[in-house]
């Protein structure tokens, strides 16, 4: 089954029964993609305008927050974001790649589609939104959606974040959430629209639940951008909630290009804007994917002869391509992350390891996604994660690691929660409807432990996919 692939910049609400993640805990917070809160603990001060994901169990506070009335922003065109410096409109999808803790880590900020209306003093600010998501050590760790509005000035203000943690796929809690509005909650300036070094102010600006104070350090320091080298970047320094330090750099048209802290280093190796034409991935991905899907298609068989040429036409074909990779800037952890699975699977294949081999050839589709992602087709790469994704559900159901299954199970979730928007407006409900449907499912059986029953729900998502993928 051949795939065009895709990134997609849309995110959307996940069904509760979805993101109800093992032991049926309330819903909060890798290489790759977890479900969107549910049960919105939305306040009466709080109207969408958008059907949007929102976490619950908001803390509260009894400290008043730093910001008087006397200091409040107008917003006449709030949702268009345009300050150089934090431009949430152009920015479709960004990912950052980098180690926290000694391992590696991974970020990714998608826009959401619609605005949200948010009430704060008296007054009614439509604000965009977009979904952040975090992996470390490849499992899905955090999940947030963030609220941005842009001032008359110029400035952008923070609004508010729905924050979900995870543990091995499960929600822990809902730490770092608020909204402005919400229990005195103010909106926070998280960009000036004129930056000068020496300014300071506070991104998050509700004391006892999310609170940081930020001065800019400079306005040339030299960093790298997903285009290349330079030295005008705004250099911030942030000191947060718990007293801990970190800094971050943001340039014109890129927004937050690096993140340091003394256990992280976190850099933006791709930028999809909102306003970029859909491109064309080149022939050699397109055929890896192809080959990879074979190889899933053959090892159940022992068909170990069309296995060995696949994988040497995968070699074949990464080798030809990767002169055309570089001059494309595909980032070079993408460019790793697929030697490493090609690598693997060498090795597994000669063996005739069944197991190895299905695992890292998974593991090669998921980095032929990220090679597709650069290229911005205009098929949603999130259907080739969906893929992806529930097929790890068997490999992981098949490995006797549930613990594993729950993580891919909540990544699925979250991919769905961005790809669902795309679905309907593709007139796919009923097929959109079935796939949840079977995401509930297999939340059940993970919950009840029931190997059969979620090996079989996950065989039916990877079915579904093949009809919403029929849709484009």
């Amino acid at each position: 089954m051949s795939r065009q692939l895709y990134v997609t910049v849309l995110v959307a609400l996940a069904v509760s029964a979805i993101v109800t993640a093992c032991g049926g805990q309330p819903s909060s917070t890798s290489a790759t993609l977890t479900p969107a809160p549910t049960a919105a603990a939305t306040s009466a001060a709080q109207e969408p305008t958008a059907v949007l994901p929102q976490a619950t169990g908001v803390a509260t506070s009894t400290t008043a927050p730093a910001t008087s009335a006397a200091q409040a922003p107008r917003f006449t065109h709030p949702t268009e974001i345009t300050n150089p410096f934090y431009p949430v409109s152009l920015i479709g999808q960004a990912i950052s790649l980098g180690t926290e803790g000694g391992g590696p880590f991974r970020t990714e900020v998608t826009l959401l589609p619609g605005a949200r209306a948010i009430t704060w003093d008296g007054q009614r600010t439509e604000a965009l939104m977009s979904q952040y998501v975090a992996y470390a050590d490849g499992k899905l760790v955090e999940v947030a959606y963030d609220s941005y509005a842009q001032a008359d000035d110029g400035s952008v203000y923070y609004l508010g974040e729905d924050v979900t943690n995870y543990e091995d796929g499960k929600v822990i809690n809902h730490n770092g959430s608020w909204l402005a509005g919400k229990d005195g909650a103010p909106p926070a300036l998280i960009m000036p629209a004129h930056p000068q070094v020496g300014q300071t102010f506070n991104p998050e600006n509700f004391p006892g639940v999310a609170y940081e104070t930020d001065e800019i350090l400079s306005l040339t320091e030299k960093t790298t951008t997903p285009d290349g080298p330079s030295d005008k970047g705004v250099l911030i320094k942030e000191i947060l909630m718990d007293g801990s330090i970190e800094h971050k750099v943001n340039v014109a048209n890129f927004g937050i290009v690096e993140s340091r802290a003394t256990d992280e280093q976190v850099t933006l190796v791709l930028l999809n804007r909102t306003d970029a034409k859909p491109g064309n991935v080149p022939e050699p991905v397109s055929a890896m994917e192809v080959q990879a899907e074979d190889i899933l298609d053959v090892v159940p068989g022992g068909n170990w002869q069309q296995v060995t040429a696949d994988v040497a036409a995968i070699k074949g074909g990464w080798q030809a391509y990767r002169a055309q990779a570089a001059r494309d800037k595909v980032p070079q952890g993408f460019q790793e992350a697929l030697t490493a699975a090609l690598d693997d699977l060498e090795q597994a294949s000669a063996a005739k390891d069944a197991a190895g081999t299905m695992q890292a050839t998974n593991d090669l589709s998921a980095a032929v996604i990220d090679l597709s992602t650069v290229y911005r087709p205009a098929t949603p790469t999130d259907l080739s994660w969906l893929d992806v994704l529930e097929r790890q559900v068997v490999l992981d159901v098949a490995a006797k690691d549930f613990s594993a299954a729950a993580d891919s199970l909540a990544k699925t979730s979250t991919v769905w929660a961005r790809l669902k928007p795309v679905i309907l407006a593709h007139n796919g409900s009923n097929v959109a409807t079935q796939f949840e449907s079977s995401l509930a499912a297999q939340q059940a059986a993970l919950k009840a432990g029931n190997a059969s029953a979620l090996t079989s729900g996950a065989d039916n998502g990877l079915a579904l996919v093949d009809a919403l993928e029929s849709l484009f």
